[in-house]
């Protein structure tokens, strides 16, 4: 895959996910409150995925970036 799509898909997701996982303690907080324990452990589970998914894409981010800078490569160059 070449770096410039890789770049921009794992920038992406390491911005996109922590929206994601706050929006869904939110909704796992108000699953709580109205009595829904069997909702609120998906969305825990569901959330403890975001967040691996966030950490492996923040690595991946970073292995990227050092690829660009180690191959004197622009993120626009082919």
């Amino acid at each position: 895959m070449p770096l410039r799509p890789a770049l921009k898909t794992l920038l992406a997701l390491a911005i996109a996910l922590p929206i994601l996982y706050s929006t869904l303690a939110g909704v796992r907080y108000l699953l709580v409150g109205m009595g829904d324990a069997a909702g609120a452990a998906m969305i825990d589970r569901v959330g403890g995925m975001c967040l691996t998914l966030w950490a492996v894409s923040i690595v991946g981010l970073v292995i990227a970036t050092a690829a660009t800078l180690l191959l004197n490569k622009l993120p626009g160059d082919d």
